[in-house]
C-alpha cells in the first residue's frame, strides 16, 4: 500500500497551527505565527489562496486527540511537509 506522501500528499492538522497547544502536544510552527483555535476551513481557505490544491476531511480526530472531531485537510503537494506548513501559517496569521 502507497502512503499519502508518495501519492504526493499531505496531512495538515489544525492542532498544527494552534496558538493555544505547546509544541510538543502538537504545534508545528512556532507561536508567533500561530493562531487561536483555527478551523479546517480556514487551513483550506489558506492553501487555496497559496495556489494549493487542498481537500476538507470532516470530522476525523488527530491521534494525539481521539475526542475531538477537528477533521484534517488534505493536501495536493511535491514540496516538503514543513515548508507546506509555514507557508499555510503565514496565510492564516495574516489572515489570508
Amino acid at each position: 500500500m502507497l502512503s499519502l506522501r508518495s501519492k504526493g500528499k499531505i496531512i495538515l492538522w489544525p492542532v498544527y497551527f494552534d496558538s493555544t497547544v505547546s509544541w510538543s502536544n502538537g504545534r508545528r510552527v512556532p507561536k508567533a505565527n500561530a493562531i487561536r483555535a483555527p478551523k479546517t476551513e480556514d487551513i483550506v481557505m489558506a492553501a487555496v489562496s497559496a495556489g494549493l490544491k487542498a481537500e476538507l476531511q470532516p470530522n476525523v480526530a488527530h491521534p494525539r486527540y481521539p475526542f475531538i472531531k477537528s477533521g484534517y485537510v488534505l493536501v495536493d503537494t511535491k514540496e516538503p511537509k514543513e515548508k507546506v506548513i509555514k507557508l499555510i501559517a503565514g496565510k492564516l496569521s495574516r489572515g489570508n
